[in-house]
């Protein structure tokens, strides 16, 4: 059975990351500020948004229109990244890549995505993608021989990545929301840096959450979204 016949998927991996997770990135990379930042796998803007809001120039495309309603403007329409059809954000100077991309719907689709951020961007590719991702024999040459990230970020908090159609899903018993409640996979960031490629990847561990904190963050992207009363979006 394919990814996309299981029915407790979304028929194109449409998952939605947490504000934190990007956070978390960007307090282990160093972006250029003067560099734009593009999820070609946009969503509902979680990645574009948290960038913007720390100072980036940063923007969205995705195959479904499922962010027109943007409140800051930085989506940039309906792209089929692995398609034929070119879009501007190719030709920026200075392009970071960043995106959880689509991991199971269709064969080797994360690869195939990575593969060809790596094409087009002149700064980093990151890519949020299972832990167990790496795993793998067919992706042996991607990691080893060919295209070895800078660095694998690991999460010791298992991020929650709800299907972005059940945001607004309550536990039947509880009548409690659901979304983001507790992540089941382990996750990490893959970070490629096309400026200086390696031959050695140097693993990372994310810092664990306080309890307090997970409630804040939690709070933060269920009002983000709409499912609770929006509140003015903060850094």
């Amino acid at each position: 059975m394919s990814a996309a016949d299981r029915p407790d998927r979304h028929p194109q991996d449409w998952y939605v990351e947490q504000t934190w997770t990007i956070r978390a990135l960007m307090q282990m990379v160093d972006f250029d500020q003067h560099a734009t930042i593009w999820d070609p796998c946009c969503g509902l803007g979680t990645i574009p948004t948290a960038f913007s809001v720390a100072g980036f120039n940063a923007v969205g495309t995705d195959l479904v229109d499922r962010w027109s309603n943007d409140p800051r403007r930085l989506f940039m329409g309906e792209h089929d990244f692995l398609g034929q059809q070119v879009h501007l954000m190719e030709r920026m100077a200075r392009l970071n890549i960043v995106s959880n991309p689509p991991y199971g719907y269709a064969p080797d689709i994360a690869e195939r995505c990575v593969r060809r951020a790596l094409m087009m961007a002149d700064g980093f590719v990151c890519a949020l993608l299972p832990i167990r991702w790496r795993a793998s024999e067919k992706r042996y040459p991607l990691f080893a021989e060919q295209h070895p990230p800078r660095f694998i970020l690991e999460f010791c908090d298992r991020p929650s990545m709800p299907p972005g159609d059940a945001l607004g899903h309550r536990d039947p018993a509880s009548g409690k929301l659901t979304a983001w409640k507790r992540g089941k996979t382990d996750y990490a960031w893959y970070v490629w840096d096309t400026r200086t490629p390696t031959r050695d990847t140097i693993t990372r561990i994310i810092p664990p959450r306080t309890a307090e904190q997970k409630k804040i963050d939690r709070d933060f992207d269920l009002r983000r979204v709409g499912v609770l009363p929006q509140l003015e979006l903060a850094a």
